[in-house]
């Protein structure tokens, strides 16, 4: 069944206001522009998301990513968005004016699209992912990337939800992006109360 993972919008001031499963806000630095309406993320700066009970045997994932990257080029990889140990969501610089958008599942990594660089607005990237092969990536709803056999057959654990790279040295030259609005879905083979509600047989059930 798909489940929403985490919806956080940014629109007020309170960077705890957010719907999703249960879980936490790390303890990490975070910053809020208020007259953005976004979460500035930069070296030593992340937003994290730790999950109460991890989601198992995901199967398929659906990412809305709203953001601004409004930085010059940068040379390193730039992570927008992270689930668990093995997918994330990433650009890598192509040239002055263009960042190639790169999808991690597991050890497989591929190219899937395009963005402007710098940005010089908020953009949506939107990315599915489905077990049997099939990625889609859209930038504001158009789709720019696709694929039919990226890790096909994996599946995944999501034990958190991760903006940026929490373990950077404050001082690096790692490149900042403007968090405006993140909606995460997942989709799971197993429900997380399978073991706490077990079926009785019926025949348990008219026993004295």
């Amino acid at each position: 069944m798909w489940r929403s993972v985490l919806l956080h919008e940014f629109r007020d001031q309170n960077i705890r206001n957010l719907q999703g499963l249960p879980g936490r806000l790390s303890p990490g630095s975070l910053a809020l522009n208020p007259s953005e309406g976004a979460v500035l993320i930069t070296a030593g700066r992340s937003l994290h998301y730790v999950l109460d009970t991890p989601l198992v045997d995901v199967i398929g994932v659906s990412c809305r990513v709203r953001f601004r990257h409004p930085g010059p080029d940068f040379n390193s990889s730039l992570r927008i968005i992270r689930l668990g140990d093995a997918f994330d969501l990433r650009l890598e610089r192509l040239t002055t004016f263009q960042a190639l958008v790169q999808v991690r599942v597991h050890g497989t990594r591929h190219y899937l699209g395009q963005l402007p660089n710098p940005s010089a607005r908020f953009t949506e990237l939107g990315f599915d992912w489905h077990t049997k092969g099939q990625a889609y990536l859209r930038v504001d709803g158009r789709l720019v990337g696709y694929h039919d056999a990226l890790s096909r057959g994996s599946r995944l654990t999501i034990e958190d939800v991760a903006f940026g790279f929490p373990e950077s040295v404050p001082d690096g030259p790692d490149p900042r992006y403007q968090l405006g609005r993140v909606y995460v879905r997942a989709l799971s083979r197993r429900s997380p109360w399978s073991r706490r509600h077990p079926r009785r047989h019926p025949a348990a059930a008219r026993r004295p």
